[in-house]
């Protein structure tokens, strides 16, 4: 009562805010002036008497050491905290039973999920058990929830486009996880565009999306009898994994092999990697994920949205033409 009477508005309007309902953003700056003034941490047991949520928002990542990941959560905590609520962060190296237990006994109110696969189980459940789900950077097919996701075929375009201008013939495909939906359109749409040239081989690794897996399958690919002049990485952490066994190789970048990496994380601009790359939104990716979910739990009839958002070709020093022999 003393908050919404300090305030200057409704009780209703006061659990509008804590609960991150649909509030005027003045009326919102009131009433969380006067909750920072009180230091009020209203309890979630208190909130489950009268009906209302809990104002936690889990959020599903599967590698923090991926610098993809924390550009996506920082972002995600920006807009939750604008709107009084907050973040659980829970990595998928837990079991569906564990992760679904964890999310439930926080009483989250919904779940991001940033790296779905085929199959995904923990959103699966958490759909089941009645809790809005979205899906945000990886999308799944005949999925009941929101999915936003960038533009992956025209990355894959981009920068098949680019090998192929600076007259690259022998080209190879570092591929991401199998069952994610980044990898699998990045790569339908660099298969075909390489396919359609003339004289084009194209060689495909896996590299999981991850640096030491990437690693090990670059090196072993630059020994071969005809290494590739040209590599499509799916992410830059594995573009990173490709820079390194270049040089552990002896194979001069961008002289003797131009990397290509897909993300543009911040890593990537700084002038000892200064990557070749092509950029997703990732902080908008981020935010229009959680934007979904709070509108899903605004109203939850909502017709359920698939949201793609433009990518961009970053060229830098990763990338030449061949070197003739």
């Amino acid at each position: 009562m003393q908050i919404a009477r300090e305030a200057g508005v409704a009780q209703s309007t006061v659990s509008r805010v804590l609960n991150g309902g649909s509030v005027a953003p003045e009326t919102r700056r009131r009433v969380l002036e006067v909750v920072a003034k009180y230091d009020f941490q209203p309890s979630q047991a208190a909130r489950s008497l009268v009906g209302a949520r809990s104002g936690l928002i889990g959020v599903v990542i599967r590698d923090l050491t991926n610098p993809f990941y924390p550009v996506m959560v920082k972002a995600m905590e920006s807009v939750l905290h604008e709107r009084g609520l907050r973040l659980s962060l829970v990595t998928d190296v837990m079991s569906a039973e564990e992760g679904l237990a964890l999310l439930r006994r926080e009483g989250v109110d919904g779940v991001v999920f940033t790296s779905a696969v085929e199959g995904e189980p923990l959103a699966h459940r958490m759909v089941g058990h009645g809790i809005p789900v979205v899906l945000c950077h990886r999308t799944l097919e005949d999925f009941p929830a929101d999915q936003v996701e960038a533009d992956n075929p025209t990355a894959g375009e981009l920068a098949a486009e680019h090998l192929l201008d600076l007259g690259h013939r022998r080209i190879a495909m570092v591929c991401g996880l199998a069952g994610a939906s980044t990898a699998q359109q990045r790569g339908l749409a660099f298969r075909r565009r390489v396919g359609a040239a003339d004289g084009v081989t194209l060689t495909e690794i896996d590299g999981a999306y991850d640096y030491a897996t990437a690693y090990e399958a670059v090196r072993t690919l630059l020994v071969s009898a005809e290494p590739p002049t040209a590599l499509f990485c799916h992410n830059d952490v594995m573009a990173y994994a490709a820079l390194n066994a270049a040089a552990a190789a002896g194979v001069a970048v961008p002289g003797e092999l131009s990397v290509v990496g897909c993300d543009d994380v911040p890593l990537s601009a700084w002038e000892r990697i200064d990557l070749t790359t092509v950029r997703q939104p990732l902080e908008r990716i981020a935010q229009v994920g959680v934007e979904l979910l709070l509108d899903r739990l605004e109203t939850p009839d909502l017709p359920h949205r698939h949201e793609v958002l433009p990518v961009e070709f970053v060229g830098r020093s990763t990338t030449a033409p061949p070197a003739r022999s």
